[in-house]
């Protein structure tokens, strides 16, 4: 019973993580964005991993195959954001 709610926590952190990001892509969704940001930029990232630690040790079968393959795809959106964010913005 416990490796079911494991999975539940598991799809509200992936969530969690990517809907600021994908609410940053609409006019409505910036101010939410602005607002995960001005927290820390690296929030999303930490949702997405600690997403990924719980779909691990929820339901075996396909529930967990794709939530462990939904939450790399965060996560690698994330580190991506994060890179751009850290060493895209630099000035020379």
């Amino acid at each position: 019973m416990a490796k079911k709610y494991y999975s539940i926590i598991s799809g509200v952190f992936f969530i969690m993580a990517s809907f600021p990001l994908i609410a940053g892509l609409t006019k409505w969704g910036n101010e939410l964005y602005v607002a995960v940001l001005n927290i820390s930029v690296f929030l999303p990232l930490i949702f997405g991993v600690l997403g990924l630690i719980f779909a691990l040790i929820g339901i075996n079968g396909k529930v967990k195959m794709s939530l462990v393959l939904i939450n790399i795809i965060g996560v690698s959106l994330s580190l991506f954001l994060v890179y751009v964010a850290m060493y895209g913005f630099q000035q020379a």
